[in-house]
């Protein structure tokens, strides 16, 4: 099979619906990953009482280990949360790791973060909608999402997705470049048999805030959405989460 033709692009995605079983999947990216646990994120003054009112037993118990001690008023729990030399002590990673072994065990936080994932709804996120008939390409207004086709392609000095673009991802000897590049020979295999692949869709929120001067947040789904960027896919969806709404 030759490399890809722009024009007739035989790499096929079907963005399907999350099932519980992916959002368990993902629950590492949000409760199990400190990025969220910040004033750029859950902590902004901003944002803070949108994501309590989803998540209070989960800033309860970050209050508390942070405190050391039970906490029972939600204006303490807030002072707590809010005081970024108080958070900053949980980004060492022995602390951290602690703390996420107690939110990723923790049932009612778990459950907290099945209800942040239920908000969502399947968008459109590059390509045409098809309800609407508009090209929508939000993907340079995304954080972390807009980097991704460039960490690929630092990566490989070719900008495709040939067999020799995958060696190359592979001889990087970089754990992500090396399953991106298993990524790409999937992606690969389908398309020689003709078949379009099944893959759940990237999580993406919108906060009140922006982060990093962009106004939505992958928080899920970097390696999927990077690849299909890499293929020329469209359209990419994301599943999307406002918490403004």
């Amino acid at each position: 099979m030759m490399g890809l033709n722009e024009i007739s692009n035989p790499y096929k995605v079907d963005w399907e619906y999350p099932t519980q079983e992916y959002f368990t999947q993902e629950l590492s990216e949000l409760l199990g990953n400190p990025g969220r646990f910040t004033e750029q994120e859950f902590f902004n003054p901003d944002n803070y009482d949108t994501v309590y009112r989803i998540m209070p037993n989960t800033f309860k118990t970050i209050a508390e280990f942070a405190k050391g001690e039970e906490v029972e008023s939600k204006g303490e729990i807030k002072d707590i949360l809010l005081n970024q030399n108080m958070v900053s002590l949980l980004k060492q990673e022995e602390r951290w790791n602690e703390l996420k072994d107690i939110l990723m065990n923790d049932q009612q936080c778990i459950k907290e973060g099945y209800k942040f994932f239920g908000l969502g709804e399947m968008k459109v996120w590059k390509g045409t909608d098809p309800e609407t008939g508009e090209y929508i390409n939000n993907v340079d207004n995304t954080d972390y999402m807009d980097k991704i086709t460039d960490f690929l392609w630092k990566k490989s000095p070719e900008k495709g997705v040939s067999s020799r673009v995958s060696q190359r991802l592979k001889d990087s000897g970089e754990e992500d470049p090396r399953r991106l590049a298993t990524n790409i020979d999937q992606y690969r295999e389908y398309a020689r048999k003709g078949e379009e692949r099944k893959l759940p869709p990237a999580f993406v929120v919108k906060y009140f805030t922006q982060k990093e001067g962009n106004d939505y947040v992958l928080i899920g789904g970097f390696k999927r959405t990077s690849t299909a960027l890499q293929m020329g896919i469209e359209p990419i969806k994301v599943w999307y989460i406002d918490i403004t709404k």
